[in-house]
């Protein structure tokens, strides 16, 4: 009996080493840089929700770069928010701009059904996609 626990606690001690480890984190650099976009984004998305719609475009300007190398859910929350927040100003060319840029990098890119039924960035969004063809 001894012998089989011993068995299988070493058949157990085996299987355990075999296991592929999880990958690493990203290393210090790339780590601290995609927390810096969404720490930038979070703030962006904040100034937004209060209604202050040139600080959320002055924000996200200002990261401009920084985004490049963001996460694509980063990058393409921090695209939309911009162009959302042109929309809100009646910027409406810089708001399609926007949106191009957007479906430059993303090209499969869309809207979900509440912002594709929104009435200023919902048709600006469509507009976007139609100059795109």
């Amino acid at each position: 009996m001894k012998s089989r626990l011993s068995a299988l606690a070493l058949s157990l001690a085996l299987v355990a080493g075999c296991t592929t480890p999880p990958p690493p984190p990203p290393s210090g650099p790339e780590r601290l840089s995609q927390q810096v976009a969404r720490n930038t984004l979070e703030r962006a998305q904040k100034s937004f929700d209060e209604g202050d719609y040139a600080a959320t475009i002055s924000t996200l300007r200002g990261g401009a770069s920084l985004f490049d190398a963001a996460e694509p859910v980063t990058r393409t929350s921090a695209m939309k928010l911009e162009a959302f927040s042109y929309c809100v100003l009646n910027q409406l060319p810089e708001c399609r701009a926007q949106f191009r840029k957007l479906l430059d990098t993303y090209p499969s890119f869309n809207l979900d059904v509440a912002e594709r039924t929104h009435p200023v960035w919902g048709p600006a969004f469509e507009t976007a996609k139609r100059m795109k063809r």
